[in-house]
């Protein structure tokens, strides 16, 4: 009997979720959590509860989160350095994570994710990121339309499209007296795909923004659908290169190519469970678990996971 006991607790799998308070996406993860037989405890952790011992452990009143096996860090990007630290610490203790600590980085400024998608091989608007504000007026005044965006904020907030050059000149000047780190972009017109990329699932949305609205979180419609081959692999792609097993990749479709114009590791998981009628959350876990097997079967192997 007490080998069984044993047993039991070496096959036990323990889930922490770390978010913001409040989160929706979080608090219907850690709900579908407590129902899935794969998992034998779960807890919801919000960020200003959780404090760094050190640089071995994560703690949470009492318990140190680097001992459970599962964790899914749905943590806004503004939350760097401290997401980055805490990924990392978990990572080095074995932690199955729903996020590589370089996804933190990526997401800590938006003007980073060029790296991203050149190393996906993935098609973007032409990108400007400068020091001086002459520089940008420089760059803005040769584009018709320009896309303003801060740095550290994703979801479709953080948007200016501006159609002329003094209005940009102006939010140039704004931008470079309050210390705004922004970048410049492009316009590429078109619709407006979002992809829920999980381990080897991919879920699609388009958006419809309202009339004369060209921020897609501003939306008069969004709609499920089903994304084409091509435009999967795209998106995992991307997911693989930001080191997200859960991540949303944007896309806008010109002249039958794709470009993606911005990613979020901390996705309103919530929307993609409504629009599509999936369990979205027994996808992540079974993810994770598929990516706990994988750790395990290289550890009995003698390979190192990469």
């Amino acid at each position: 009997m007490i080998k069984g006991i044993d047993k039991l607790k070496n096959d036990d799998v323990e889930l922490c979720i770390i978010s913001n308070k409040d989160d929706k996406s979080a608090i219907y993860l850690y709900e579908e959590s407590k129902k899935f037989k794969g998992i034998s405890n779960s807890v919801l952790v919000t960020l200003p509860k959780l404090y760094i011992e050190g640089n071995e452990k994560v703690m949470y009143k009492d318990k140190n989160i680097a001992n459970y096996n599962l964790c899914i860090l749905h943590v806004p990007c503004d939350k760097f350095p401290f997401s980055y630290l805490v990924s990392n610490i978990l990572q080095n203790k074995k932690v199955i994570l729903t996020h590589e600590p370089k996804a933190a980085l990526y997401s800590s400024n938006r003007a980073l994710l060029a790296k991203v998608f050149d190393r996906a091989k993935v098609k973007y608007p032409k990108t400007y990121l400068t020091l001086s504000p002459e520089v940008s007026k420089n760059i803005v005044s040769e584009l018709d339309k320009i896309v303003f965006k801060l740095s550290d904020i994703h979801g479709g907030n953080g948007i200016m499209v501006i159609k002329n050059s003094s209005t940009a000149n102006a939010i140039i000047d704004s931008m470079h007296s309050a210390s705004k780190p922004f970048y410049i972009q492009e316009v590429i017109e078109g619709k407006v795909t979002k992809l829920l990329v999980i381990g080897k699932e991919v879920i699609g949305i388009e958006e419809t923004p309202k009339e004369g609205e060209d921020r897609s979180n501003v939306a008069q419609r969004r709609t499920f659908l089903t994304p084409s081959d091509e435009l999967c692999e795209i998106g995992k792609r991307v997911a693989k290169e930001v080191g997200s097993l859960c991540c949303e990749v944007d896309f806008i479709e010109k002249e039958g190519e794709y470009y993606a114009i911005d990613i979020s590791i901390n996705p309103n998981i919530l929307l993609y469970k409504e629009l599509s009628g999936k369990n979205v959350a027994n996808i992540l876990f079974n993810s994770l678990l598929d990516k706990k097997k994988e750790a395990t079967t290289r550890k009995e192997s003698g390979k190192n996971l990469p």
